[in-house]
């Protein structure tokens, strides 16, 4: 198979998950606005705060201390060397090597992300560990990008990482709007303001607010706060399948086009 036609027949495949992921997503299952209906007005504000500082404190101080908790430079080492057999064989187990290194960094995440819902929400705690979810959240997507050879360091990764968390928690037109400005990086990539990413950032909080509000606040009623807990899991692999997705299509389509 010529590598043009293996980038093809994978870029297919991507597209149909794709598909299938916004179809999945197109509506809100009403039973969840109806959820969220009972929870109080206050936690919905106090819950978006808290993911808004959440985020400015890792962009600010926080992210060398996140580098430390995955080797950085071995996933970087991975990709050149699963870069290196693509251009080599240039067959479709080569490509998937790409992805297949992303699944295992996610399992991590997951595992870890599990421990810490289950654990707090045993003792009640809901808003507390949204610092913790914050940096597990970007935790992962620092290893995918790393996974993929994107530098989430510069500013234009940053924002690409937050519309992937503000489109994970989507829906139907929200859902497309993120997509569209997502797959805009295979055109061309722009860096963003200082204020671009203040904004972005309250996007992003707001859509993880309003989604896992219902069990955010289960979560801080001990012992049936375990129930909240798992969603810290649950979120996250959707966060995880929507990155794996756009990256892996950023990426394929870059190789495409050169």
């Amino acid at each position: 198979m010529t590598e043009q036609k293996a980038l093809t027949k994978e870029l297919n495949l991507l597209k149909r998950k794709r598909n299938a992921y916004s179809k999945q997503y197109a509506t809100k299952k009403a039973f969840a606005s109806e959820l969220v209906a009972k929870v109080p007005d206050k936690l919905c504000s106090t819950l978006n705060t808290a993911f808004v500082k959440a985020f400015e404190l890792i962009y600010k101080n926080g992210t060398p201390l996140i580098d430390i908790t995955f080797n950085k430079q071995n996933a970087k080492e991975q990709h050149q060397i699963n870069r290196f057999a693509y251009e080599l064989r240039q067959n479709k187990k080569s490509i998937r090597a790409f992805s297949k290194q992303s699944n295992t960094s996610n399992a991590v995440n997951l595992l870890i992300s599990g421990v810490e819902g289950i654990g707090l929400g045993l003792v009640g705690c809901g808003i507390p560990d949204i610092p913790l979810l914050t940096a597990v959240i970007l935790r992962s997507l620092y290893e995918t990008s790393t996974n993929y050879g994107y530098d989430y360091s510069k500013p234009e990764e940053q924002l690409y990482q937050l519309l992937i968390i503000q489109g994970a928690m989507s829906y139907g037109e929200d859902l497309q709007s993120c997509v569209e400005q997502l797959d805009s990086y295979t055109q061309a990539v722009v860096i963003p303001t200082e204020e671009t990413i203040k904004e972005q950032i309250k996007l992003s909080a707001s859509a993880l607010a309003d989604e896992m509000l219902f069990l955010k606040f289960v979560q801080g009623i001990p012992i049936v706060g375990v129930v909240g807990g798992i969603s810290d899991t649950v979120f996250l692999h959707r966060i995880q399948r929507f990155a794996k997705l756009n990256y892996q299509y950023r990426f394929l389509m870059e190789y495409i086009e050169n």
